[in-house]
């Protein structure tokens, strides 16, 4: 069976900024809009096979200012 797990960081209710990523890297943390993952699952669902069996987590680089993670800048983004 083909599974990927996708771990939103912290969920905010409003308008998708389109600038979610994925990351490989377990330690990201930070927050993303609903609608944005959203964006990314159906990313995943359609990417033949890059994501299967992955685990993956789900921030917006461009609002983990909130959350004061210098280390955001350096995160390698999956490409799906």
């Amino acid at each position: 069976l083909g599974w990927t797990i996708i771990r939103p960081g912290g969920l905010k209710s409003e308008p998708p900024t389109g600038k979610a990523i994925l990351t490989e890297d377990p330690s990201v943390s930070g927050v993303i809009n609903r609608a944005d993952v959203a964006s990314l699952v159906l990313k995943a669902l359609a990417s033949d096979g890059k994501c299967t069996r992955k685990e993956l987590t789900a921030i917006d680089p461009s609002q983990t200012s909130q959350f004061n993670s210098p280390q955001i800048n350096e995160v390698a983004e999956f490409e799906t």
